[in-house]
């Protein structure tokens, strides 16, 4: 879903409380301080996700933004950020450590601990949100990178910054297809970016290894009603052969074929119990969650829960 909005549109009172509402349900929950007078409050918003990665595009008047350690230890999906200035600088303090943040280069900050964000000459900046867990690198090494500024003088991180600056700059890529591929070439470069910055190239490729099962897994879970997510399809999104997929999910005591489908008739199942469950035949249900035979899906069906879709739905009290 994609948030595009000006505070033009609202009146000068309710503009600065419209900025602070967006950012924290949309993007993350800060304390910001803006102008005192609501006249000199001003701000552009564009919110867009490309696949697991969050990107957002503001311009706005002067501003300090602050995650206090209150709202860093609230029960929040952990996230690191990437500041890439567009015009002007802005500063970042995280970890006992500050930095300014020019065009060219790159700014992180981790929200599982306090940081301030300070624009005063104005906002105007690309946020990319990425979750801690799609990274998987390890903290030491996501700490060594909060507050720091790459760019200048490292060929990893302009490249970086080269490639984030087109995918901020082209709306177009944000949707459709290539979208999920996208994001996975975004997860690779910031990856490449932090590593090479703190010279852990081995042990961010091992840390990327140790929490692969579990990434493989959530991938799943989000794709499970896709109709074409097979075991080869899931390697490639991946970027791993068929093989080491399978090897991977056997640490998990997973065997990725099975776990689909017998996760798609839990799916299944829970939707024949809801409420309202009639309104849609028994085939449709089967479509949405992936199965392509609906003679096939009544078989798997009965086998796991001892009657037919049919019965299941129709059956009094369901629950």
């Amino acid at each position: 879903m994609k948030t595009q909005w000006s505070t033009s549109t609202y009146t000068v009172d309710d503009r600065a409380e419209a900025i602070r509402q967006t950012i924290r349900d949309r993007v993350v929950p800060v304390n910001i301080a803006l102008p005192e007078r609501p006249e000199d409050v001003h701000c552009e918003v564009s919110i867009t996700g490309i696949g697991r990665v969050q990107l957002s595009t503001v311009r706005a008047s002067p501003a300090t933004v602050e995650r206090s350690l209150r709202l860093a230890a609230a029960d929040w999906e952990p996230c690191l950020f990437l500041s890439l200035q567009h015009v002007g600088t802005s500063s970042v303090v995280q970890d006992g450590r500050a930095a300014t943040i020019r065009p060219g280069t790159l700014g992180f900050y981790d929200t599982r601990r306090p940081y301030t964000l300070l624009f005063d000459g104005g906002v105007d900046t690309h946020f990319f949100r990425i979750p801690v867990a799609e990274l998987g690198l390890p903290d030491a090494v996501l700490g060594d990178v909060t507050a720091r500024v790459l760019g200048d003088g490292d060929s990893v991180a302009a490249l970086g910054v080269s490639y984030l600056s087109r995918l901020a700059a082209v709306p177009d890529l944000h949707t459709g297809p290539a979208a999920e591929h996208l994001a996975a070439t975004t997860l690779e470069m910031v990856r490449a970016v932090i590593a090479d910055a703190c010279d852990l190239e081995v042990a961010a490729r091992a840390a990327r290894e140790e929490t692969l099962g579990p990434r493989i897994l959530e991938y799943l879970r989000r794709h499970l009603t896709d109709r074409d997510l097979t075991p080869g399809a899931v390697a490639k999104a991946h970027h791993i052969s068929l093989r080491h997929l399978y090897a991977v999910l056997a640490r998990e005591g997973v065997s990725p074929g099975e776990w689909i489908r017998r996760q798609r008739l839990e799916g299944a199942r829970r939707e024949l119990a809801a409420p309202g469950a009639r309104r849609d035949t028994v085939a449709a249900v089967a479509h949405r969650w992936g199965f392509t035979d609906a003679s096939r899906f009544g078989r798997s069906f009965k086998e796991a829960y001892g009657m037919t879709p049919r019965e299941y739905r129709d059956r009094p009290h369901a629950l």
